[in-house]
């Protein structure tokens, strides 16, 4: 009498745990790339201190990216390594050479919570710029003042000077006949800080 067949198990009859494990995490690491970006939107949009660093975030996203594909594809762990060193190698070197610094800070009315700081990167001839902050814990938001200007030295910025939470006035130093700023008082929303028209060198 013949032996009954058995059924044999094929690899579509049983699901590879391992395979379905790492599908799971790839699809984890794609939403939170998504996250990450939308995150760096919101603080690009809204001017979001702690969220507004576009560099930093699109490559979380890129890593996030790259080790989901190679889960999700298989792929061996040397490619993907080599392109996250090659990532983070050149955001390293761009923030090498784009640093941006605290020149001085200049207060607001007492109880506005707000600041002007004049900020500058570290090129030979260096590109200036003047921020409002509202400080507000990890909401804080910082807004462009004026628009970017470069000055060798910082004989070329201007004095400035709190009318109210919702005034800045920007004068010529004593001595300066070169009339850069021309005394110009640039309106700001005291709430949040946010200039309802930066102002600009020149004085226009």
């Amino acid at each position: 009498m013949p032996e009954p067949a058995v059924p044999r198990t094929t690899s579509t009859d049983m699901d590879d745990p391992g395979e379905s494990l790492r599908g799971r995490v790839a699809a984890g690491l794609l939403v939170l790339a998504v996250v990450v970006v939308a995150a760096a939107l919101v603080g690009g949009l809204g001017h979001y201190v702690v969220l507004d660093r576009p560099v930093l975030l699109g490559t979380v996203a890129a890593s996030l990216v790259i080790v989901s594909g190679a889960l999700a594809f298989g792929a061996g762990p040397r490619g993907p390594a080599v392109a996250l060193v090659m990532i983070w190698a050149t955001v390293g070197l761009v923030g090498l050479v784009s640093v941006v610094r605290v020149h001085s800070t200049i207060p607001g009315p007492d109880g506005s919570g707000l600041e002007v700081r004049v900020l500058y990167d570290d090129w030979i001839v260096p590109d200036w710029t003047l921020v409002v902050r509202r400080k507000d814990g990890p909401l804080t938001r910082e807004w462009p003042l004026v628009e970017r200007f470069t000055t060798e030295y910082d004989d070329g910025l201007p004095r400035v000077t709190w009318l109210d939470p919702a005034h800045v006035r920007l004068d010529d130093r004593p001595g300066d006949d070169r009339g850069l700023w021309g005394g110009q008082t640039i309106t700001l929303d005291p709430r949040s800080g946010r200039p309802l028209a930066p102002g600009r060198l020149g004085g226009g």
